[in-house]
């Protein structure tokens, strides 16, 4: 997943979220209302796909974050040892 893309995807099913939801608030339990039990259904499926998202975002993100602590860490023991090297003067 692009994390770049999450914020548009999770705009669009907010939208999608926002409509189906006002749908099922204004339901009349006393007749018959296909539409707005499938409304209830479009809720749930853009509710589930924002988890999706969100999940799969917190995953690349973790593993991005892991690849750019690795990245820090070996900067630091490559200065740590250039420092070391100096003050002992090249010696090992």
């Amino acid at each position: 997943m692009n994390l770049h893309d999450v914020p548009a995807s999770i705009a669009r099913l907010n939208g999608v979220l926002a409509t189906a939801l006002g749908q099922w608030a204004r339901r009349d339990d006393s007749k018959a209302q296909p539409q707005v039990r499938q409304a209830a259904n479009t809720a749930m499926d853009a509710i589930d796909a924002m988890l999706a998202d969100l999940q799969a975002a917190g995953a690349t993100l973790a593993a991005e974050i892991r690849q750019s602590d690795d990245a820090a860490a070996a900067r630091a023991d490559a200065l740590l040892a250039r420092l070391c090297h100096e003050r002992l003067g090249g010696r090992p």
